[in-house]
Parts: C-alpha cells; structure tokens; sequence
C-alpha cells in the first residue's frame, strides 16, 4: 500500500477519498448527497468539486452507489496510474483539477432552472482515459498480453459508456467535457514545451 501511495500519490488519493466518500454515504445516504452533491440545496461553493468525488445518486438504491464508483474505478486507477507513472503527478493533478473544473461548468450550464442532483468523477475518468489511450502506443511492447486485452476491455467498456442511450445525454456531454480537458491539457502542455526550448 505504501509504495502504491508513493509511485501514485494522486490517484491513490483520489481512490481513498471516492472510497471514503463511498463509505460515508452508504452510512449517512441523504444527508451527504444535500451537503456534497452538485446541485445540492442549499447550493455550496465546494459543491464543484465535492460532486466530482462522490457517487451513486440521492434517493437510488445503495448497490448503484458502489457499482458506479467501481466503473469509475476501472477508469481512473488503470488509465490515471498509467498516466502518472509515465506523465508524472503534477501532469495527472493538472488533468484532474481542469477535468473536474470543465465538466463542473458544462453540468451548470447543461441543467441551468432544473432541480437535478448529480455526482461522479466519470469526467475525470474519461480524461485519464484519454491520456491512456494516448500513451498505450508507447508502452504497448512492455504490457503483459493479459494487461493487453484488460486495457483493451476498459476501452471498449469506456466507448460504450459514452453512448447516450446507456448514460443519458448529460452524462454523454460530462464524458465528452472529459476528453475534451484531456486534449486541453495535452496540447497546452505540448506548447508550452516547444516555448521553452526556443
């Protein structure tokens, strides 16, 4: 556990809060949705980020709650544990915050006069996801054929996830927002390189 910490601090912290977030709220269900959730009321500034940490949804059943931070989990430990270890933790952070930032604005602006709640870091998934697919190229000879077909699996889960028909238009929109971050992050961080060695 401590080396996992060590060569992955930031998605060993985001796993540990989903987790501990998870925990509490199968306790204290309502009552963490109206304090944490996005759009919860009364609305609270940390609300944008506390929403992209917790999962399942106010009023679903407690098996939801679990099965959603499990497919989160399934993007973000392999794709974001690549990504760090190959990018490192400032670059992984960097995808995080403007990940949940981007995907924080377009829910506001998606669910503008309506009384929706939601939760879930499939944003920040879809962006590790992302910087994954983007990487595997690179690393694919050092990958075990059982590594192999596990990331390909996630993808093709990943892809069908994005379906609207499986999530539902706004959560097709946050996953997109996801992927979009990623790109912004990739192509500024790209820039920025070429500038500093002129």
């Amino acid at each position: 556990m401590k080396t996992m910490i060590k060569t992955y601090p930031v998605i060993s912290t985001i796993a540990l809060i989903c987790l501990l977030l998870g925990l509490l709220t199968s306790f204290y269900g309502n009552a963490m949705y109206d304090l944490l959730a996005f759009h919860s009321k009364p609305v609270h500034y940390w609300q944008y980020m506390s929403g992209t940490l917790m999962h399942g949804s106010k009023g679903a059943p407690l098996w939801f709650l679990w099965v959603h931070l499990l497919l989160n989990g399934l993007m973000i430990l392999p794709f974001g544990g690549l990504l760090e270890r190959k990018r490192g933790s400032k670059h992984v952070l960097l995808v995080f915050v403007t990940a949940t930032v981007i995907s924080s604005i377009v829910f506001h602006l998606l669910t503008l006069g309506q009384d929706i709640q939601a939760t879930g870091i499939s944003a920040v998934g879809y962006a590790f996801v992302t910087g994954g697919i983007l990487l595997l190229p690179n690393v694919w000879k050092e990958l075990s054929r059982t590594v192999k077909w596990l990331y390909l699996f996630l993808i093709f889960l990943s892809s069908l996830m994005l379906l609207p028909l499986i999530t539902g238009w706004i959560s097709t929109f946050l996953h997109l927002s996801g992927i979009a971050s990623y790109l912004l992050v990739y192509i500024g961080s790209k820039s920025l390189r070429r500038r500093t060695n002129y």
